[in-house]
């Protein structure tokens, strides 16, 4: 397993949901070095606490971005959002039963969804925002 690397190609276009992509890797690839780590286990949680917490704060970022009525992937991407979430609230709440977790699997599962969903879905997104009409206050 690498390190997942920032590519232009994942740009979507929108300056802010770019930058939070960026430290969406940052945390995966901290989270991959705390898995290298001698003392992995007794990091577990607070790296998983840490990008569960930016996780969930992206979405709301992204999803506050969505026209529900105008944009055709809005149900879609809305989907992966819980779906991704759901699936590393399972791995906390593993770790916080005080059971073991593999911060291998869980990194397995993270770059490739982080992967898939920014050059996929969020691709959309941006494509969407891209063309929406600019609001004049």
């Amino acid at each position: 397993m690498e390190k997942v690397r920032w590519l232009e190609s994942m740009s979507i276009g929108v300056d802010e949901i770019d930058r939070q992509h960026k430290m969406l890797l940052s945390l995966v690839n901290e989270t991959w070095a705390t898995a290298q780590r001698p003392d992995a286990a007794a990091q577990t949680g607070a790296t998983l606490r840490r990008l569960c917490d930016y996780v969930i704060e992206h979405f709301a970022a992204e999803e506050a971005l969505m026209d529900p009525e105008a944009y055709a992937q809005y149900d879609r991407h809305i989907q992966e959002h819980i779906d991704c979430s759901m699936r590393a609230l399972d791995f906390l709440e593993v770790y916080s039963e005080g059971k073991d977790v593999s911060l291998s699997d869980f990194l397995e599962f993270a770059i490739g969804w982080v992967r898939h969903h920014i050059q996929e879905t969020d691709k959309t997104l941006g494509d969407f925002l891209a063309r929406k009409p600019v609001q004049i206050s």
